[in-house]
C-alpha cells in the first residue's frame, strides 16, 4: 500500500473556490479502483492550509490516478489556487493489524 500526504497552502482569497473545486476530485478519486482511501483534511491552526491523505493499493493504482483527467485538472486548478508549491510525500506502508 502506498500512503501520500499532500500537503496544499491555498491563497487565503481563493479558499472558498478551492474547496468547491477540490470536491470533484475528492468523489471522482475515491471512486477509483485501487484507492482505499482520499480525504481532505484542514489545519485547525492555519485555515489555508490543508493536506490530502491519500492511500492507494499499489504503485499502479497511483499511477493510474495521476493520469486521470480529474486529477489532471486539480494539477492545472493549482496554478490558480497554491500560495506556495504542493509539498507532496509518498510513503510505501504495510497496516498493521491489531486484536
Amino acid at each position: 500500500m502506498f500512503v501520500i500526504h499532500a500537503n496544499m497552502l491555498i491563497k487565503p482569497e481563493k479558499v472558498d473556490e478551492f474547496l468547491k473545486e477540490i470536491d470533484a476530485l475528492v468523489t471522482a478519486s475515491q471512486a477509483e479502483e485501487g484507492n482505499i482511501t482520499y480525504v481532505l483534511k484542514r489545519d485547525v491552526k492555519q485555515d489555508n492550509l490543508f493536506t490530502m491523505v491519500e492511500e492507494w493499493k499499489d504503485a499502479e493504482a497511483m499511477q493510474q490516478h495521476n493520469a486521470t483527467p480529474h486529477f489532471q485538472k486539480f494539477v492545472k486548478d493549482m496554478q490558480e489556487f497554491a500560495a506556495a508549491p504542493l509539498d507532496a510525500k509518498v510513503f510505501e506502508a504495510t497496516e498493521i493489524k491489531r486484536g
